[in-house]
């Protein structure tokens, strides 16, 4: 059970039910979200201007999605960090939580959520803790790197080669445009389970301040050898 008085922590154990409702949770989110979404707010030449002055309004639906996974990354890092109380093996035990979590969505296709994970996994913040990682088990541990290696690879394929002439980026952006309208529409006919206790817990979560992150970073900080060097950190 997710700790009702303390909404920065984890405890050390969370079994399988309380795995698929996480895992639930944020494909259902996710989900929404993306029936929400609306496609031309993708394009570069919309979203290149969002943060001008006088712009906050533009692409809200896309705006969205972004604080969806920078919520997921924050809820990642504060319930290995927020409590300070925490031994090095209660925090290698809530990372082999969400190493779970991460190839549970997966197997979901939820790519969102799993990359935001796996980024707060490879943050800063994360990868300074030695004494934690040497402590996570051989088998996620494994099943951790293999989750980036995959996740690095498919962010690469999907990126737009920089010496590819305007149309055909044009053309890209349309034909995007036209896979979302249609994966909208299959989108329809999923049913995804009610909320729960933990999608509660997740929304009055409480993520740590940068400040508090650095203070937290610093009492343990030592770099860990064994993270994936092609996946970026969560700044």
């Amino acid at each position: 059970m997710w700790p009702s008085q303390c909404n920065r922590g984890a405890p050390p154990h969370l079994g399988h039910g309380e795995l698929r409702k996480q895992e639930i949770l944020f494909a259902r989110i996710q989900l929404e979200l993306f029936k929400k979404l609306l496609p031309h707010q993708c394009l570069g030449s919309i979203w290149s201007k969002r943060n001008k002055p006088g712009s906050e309004h533009l692409a809200p639906t896309v705006r969205a999605t972004v604080a969806q996974f920078n919520g997921v990354a924050k809820c990642v890092i504060t319930t290995c960090l927020g409590n300070p109380s925490m031994t090095a093996r209660d925090r290698a035990m809530v990372v082999e939580h969400w190493i779970k979590v991460a190839k549970a969505c997966q197997t979901l296709r939820n790519y969102s959520s799993l990359h935001a994970i796996l980024s707060a996994l490879q943050s800063v913040s994360i990868h300074c803790l030695e004494k934690t990682w040497e402590k996570v088990s051989r088998k996620p541990l494994r099943m951790f790197q293999k989750l980036c290696n995959k996740d690095t690879t498919q962010g690469r394929n999907l990126l737009i080669k920089g010496n590819e002439i305007n149309h055909q980026k044009r053309n890209k952006e349309y034909q995007v445009m036209t896979d979302i309208m249609l994966l909208q529409v299959a989108a329809e006919n999923y049913t995804l389970e009610p909320k729960d206790p933990f999608q509660a817990w997740f929304q009055a979560m409480e993520p740590l301040s940068k400040a508090e992150r650095f203070h937290r970073e610093g009492k343990n900080r030592d770099p860990a050898p064994l993270l994936c060097d092609s996946a970026k950190a969560l700044r």
